[in-house]
């Protein structure tokens, strides 16, 4: 039954939510602005993340890892057990230990001499001379009330309140504990403000998410203005000439299992740094290369277990997927080496200008170059073959859109593995499915090792970055079909998806009264979503999940939705999966899209249809009788494209309760 449906939804999503550890909430590392309201922005702090366990008479620093750093930054300890003293009552923040010079917040170069000190005296002296701050962003525990589980917005009120009563009680100002800066409003002008006063970057965070302990959410996005990043060390080089100890770390970083080489760095080190390394290094040599593939190198190499991390900046990545000019800055003991990624810099409006102009250019001069984006070039071909004939669009025109598009687009599609379906003559022409990568993809493609229900592993394509949307496209990938989760959180999608599509002797019309019905059930149940049109002949209806959601919560949200407007409106409505046993004339309302590993076109995606559609966000108010899918195409979704991102954003940012389906009252579908 219906309410069997309900029962089974609550139960699924209890089971898939309950969590024994707790850890700190991780960030993923976004391209562009988040769309839509509701969210606050950070300064991206260059420094250690740790948790602060804190009681009057003990406090513990622990960072990413587990390791407690309470002992190197004893001036932090000491400010943190005075203020539990003054408010009488232990907490939990989390927050990250930055370095101070000359009176302002630092970069981690200021305090890396600190992190592995071990001597008493040395710590004492260092206390004075390199200080540190323990920047609070987050209260997650005060006393005895547990604040995991409420919004953003409420823990950084509680925080805010926390500190100030101190302060307005009387209680010293604590140098060494201190507010972090948080804007409510405008991330654009942090954003410029950032880049102006040369920040690592900022970090925005969606103010009514809950704190997920140990998940990589993309509740909480990085958004990185400049070239540095950790690496993993798989080597080193023996040095040449005067040169001490060694000559270059060989870096690299993980995707999925293997390490892939980055490059090397031998610059920024100073004597006693190289020593220091050496002898960490030595210990953790090994006879084999850890890099997927042996790297070249101008000088004999040996091998390490691949567990020390290194901040290198530098300038960009060459198209063979190394780094240019690297700068060592420091070694990281503040999080595993598995986590280290390649990350990706913001993408901008103004960073899309050239590949507009550098695609115009290649197509009017025969259809064949060299594109740059950003550090990269992406080589291109057939630019002015038509795709579509009706329309009279070329691959040009849709690589175009796709480049316009990307900075409102590539949030939707962050970190989601990519299906490919190709057309590679245009949509008159047979197209093919592609799932894995191929061999030959450039180095600046992103992709990822994801494992298969049969067992192994293959390299799967992953959106988020211009590069890797407009590599599909010159593929001949017309549409962007992402899958419903992320990489970091795979077995857990982020919304659930409802497909409408009619049937022989059903018109676009009936979808629309039956995507009415649906918001009507939506209504009974308390569900919000958000809706879109396919850019075919359907719409589609994404309901927003909380974290942690199963594929099994999903399927069963979806399918009483479906099941219910089926039941009420059989003649118009069905839930018959097989095309032949469908009633002629009715919509098909398709729930069995929300498994892990299908795939729907996202929103703002070309669809391979004679007008060249595009699949577009919706207001519910815009169900109108006269709509038509045809009436959003690449001519004209652009304009509009940045309200309708906005609006779409902030729909899918307030997830559903499925705690509550079925629970009873006029709208209980046991009725």
């Amino acid at each position: 039954s219906i309410g069997q449906v309900a029962r089974q939804a609550r139960e699924a999503l209890r089971v898939s939510m309950a969590k024994t550890a707790f850890s700190p909430m991780l960030a993923t590392v976004g391209a562009t602005l988040p769309p839509g309201e509701g969210w606050a922005f950070e300064p991206k702090y260059d420094g250690i993340r740790v948790i602060a366990m804190v009681a009057a008479d003990r406090v513990q620093l622990l960072s990413r890892n587990g390791i407690d750093k309470a002992a190197q930054f004893p001036e932090v300890v000491d400010a943190l057990r005075l203020f539990a003293r003054q408010r009488g009552a232990a907490f939990v923040l989390d927050g990250e230990l930055v370095g101070i010079a000359g009176g302002k917040l630092g970069r981690f170069q200021s305090m890396q001499a600190r992190v592995h000190e071990r001597n008493a005296v040395a710590i004492t002296a260092r206390r004075e001379s390199q200080p540190v701050a323990l920047m609070a962003f987050d209260l997650l525990h005060d006393g005895a009330r547990s604040l995991v589980n409420e919004p953003w917005t409420v823990r950084r009120t509680a925080l805010e309140g926390a500190l100030h009563a101190v302060q307005r009680s009387g209680g010293a100002k604590h140098d060494s504990l201190q507010l972090g800066e948080v804007v409510r409003v405008d991330g654009a002008a942090l954003l410029r403000r950032a880049a102006a006063a040369g920040w690592e970057g900022i970090m925005a965070k969606r103010a009514s998410a809950r704190y997920a302990p140990g998940v990589r959410s993309r509740d909480w996005l990085k958004l990185k203005l400049e070239r540095q990043q950790e690496f993993v060390i798989g080597g080193y080089t023996e040095p040449r000439n005067t040169r001490p100890h060694l000559g270059a770390l060989l870096l690299g970083y993980f995707n999925g299992d293997e390490l892939h080489y980055a490059g090397h760095v031998g610059t920024g080190f100073t004597h006693a740094e190289l020593a220091r390394v050496y002898r960490l290094l030595r210990a953790l040599e090994r006879t084999s290369s850890p890099f997927r593939t042996t790297p070249v190198t101008n000088a004999p190499a040996h091998w390490v277990r691949p567990s020390l991390i290194a901040e290198v900046r530098f300038n960009e990545w060459t198209n063979d997927g190394h780094l240019r000019q690297p700068v060592y800055l420091g070694l990281r003991t503040d999080k595993p080496a598995g986590d280290i990624v390649r990350e990706a810099v913001t993408v901008s409006r103004s960073s899309v200008r050239p590949v507009l102009t550098a695609l115009t250019d290649i197509e009017k001069a025969g259809g064949d170059g060299t594109l740059p984006i950003d550090a990269n070039a992406l080589a291109v071909s057939n630019l002015d073959k038509v795709y579509f004939s009706a329309a009279e669009k070329t691959k040009g025109d849709v690589m175009r859109y796709y480049a316009a598009v990307a900075p409102v687009l590539l949030p939707f599609i962050a970190d989601r593995p990519l299906v490919l379906r190709r057309y590679p003559n245009g949509i008159d022409q047979p197209a093919f499915f592609q799932q894995r990568v191929a061999k030959g993809v450039p180095a600046a493609v992103r992709s990822e090792l994801m494992e298969q229900e049969k067992g192994g592993s293959e390299l799967r394509m992953v959106g988020g970055d211009l590069f890797t949307l407009l590599y599909g496209s010159q593929l001949g990938a017309i549409d962007v079909n992402p899958w419903h989760s992320r990489i970091g959180s795979i077995d857990n999608p982020d919304y659930s998806i409802i497909d409408l599509d009619p049937g022989s002797g059903a018109t676009f019309r009936h979808v629309i009264d039956v995507a009415r019905w649906i918001k009507e059930v939506m209504d009974e149940l308390g569900v919000v979503g958000s809706l879109k049109t396919s850019g075919a002949t359907g719409l589609h209806v994404y309901l927003p999940l909380p974290p942690d959601t199963s594929y099994e919560s999903s399927l069963l949200l979806a399918k009483l939705i479906a099941t219910w407007v089926a039941k009420r409106h059989a003649k118009e409505a069905t839930v018959t999966r097989t095309v032949k046993a469908r009633p002629r004339g009715t919509v098909y309302v398709d729930f069995l899209q929300n498994v892990q590993g299908k795939s729907v076109a996202s929103v703002f995606s070309v669809r391979a249809r004679p007008a060249a559609s595009v699949s577009t966000p919706l207001q519910w108010k815009e169900l109108m009788n006269d709509l038509d899918p045809r009436d959003f195409t690449i001519d004209n979704v652009l304009s509009g494209a940045a309200a309708r991102g906005k609006a779409w954003g902030r729909a899918l940012a307030a997830p559903n309760d499925l705690s509550a389906l079925g629970a009873g009252g006029t709208g209980s579908p046991d009725r």
